[in-house]
Order: structure tokens, then C-alpha cells, then sequence
């Protein structure tokens, strides 16, 4: 079975499951009315459609990864944003204010160089061999 074929299968049989729980659960809540019949409506004719032929929903699939594609890339800037600003900001804040260097960035007009000397046989041969 090729890729997309089991993708459209996952999604209209998952639409069915997840329109089928969603009217099953306002019906217990709040008692039958029409807009849970279509839904259970259109859980059944997605169950159909993907049972008689699965490229009949390949429409549909394509739109709503579009869409899904469109909302994935807001959230994910949103959250980018959200913990640059209330993770980020604050620490560099902290630092800035505190004095901490930990990249030791500062620049030392008197400092000739800025390599750090080795100590020469500080080396073991034996921990290149399993590094993590």
C-alpha cells in the first residue's frame, strides 16, 4: 500500500471517528437535535466514501491539508515567539544586568590573544574512542 493511499484512509476513517465521537457527545449532553444528525451524517458518508473509493475524499484531504499547513505555520511562529520572548528575553536580561559572560565575548584591549593555552599531556587517547 502506497503512502498517500494509507493517508487518505487514516484521514476518512478518522474524520468518521472524530465526527462520530463529537455527535455522540453533544447528543448525551444536550439531547438529539439536527446538527448532530449531519454530523453523524457526514461520518457516515465519509465512512462510505473511504470504504467504496478512497480517491473520492482526495479532494477534501488536499484542502484540509492546506488549510492545516496554514494553521501549523501561525502556531508554530506564535510558540517561536511566545518562548523567545518569556524564555529568552528574561535570561538575557538577567545575565546582561548580572554581569555574566559565559562565551566569554568581552573584548580585552590588553589580551594579546584570546586562544586558550593546553596543557600539553592533559590528553587521554582512550576517551576519543567512545565519545557519548
Amino acid at each position: 500500500m502506497n503512502k498517500e493511499r494509507k493517508n487518505l484512509l487514516v484521514f476518512g476513517y478518522g474524520l468518521a471517528v472524530i465526527l462520530t465521537f463529537i455527535a455522540v457527545r453533544l447528543w448525551m449532553k444536550h439531547g438529539l437535535s439536527l446538527n448532530k444528525v449531519v454530523l453523524l451524517g457526514a461520518a457516515a458518508v465519509f465512512c462510505l466514501l473511504t470504504s467504496i473509493n478512497v480517491e473520492l475524499i482526495k479532494p477534501v484531504y488536499t484542502n484540509w491539508m492546506k488549510v492545516a499547513h496554514v494553521i501549523g505555520n501561525v502556531v508554530t511562529g506564535l510558540m517561536l515567539t511566545i518562548i523567545f520572548y518569556l524564555v529568552f528575553t528574561p535570561v538575557g536580561i538577567f545575565m546582561k544586568l548580572t554581569g555574566k559572560d559565559p562565551l566569554q565575548e568581552k573584548i580585552d584591549k590588553q589580551a594579546e590573544t584570546y586562544w586558550k593555552k593546553k596543557t600539553v599531556g592533559s590528553e587521554n587517547p582512550d576517551r576519543y574512542k567512545q565519545q557519548f
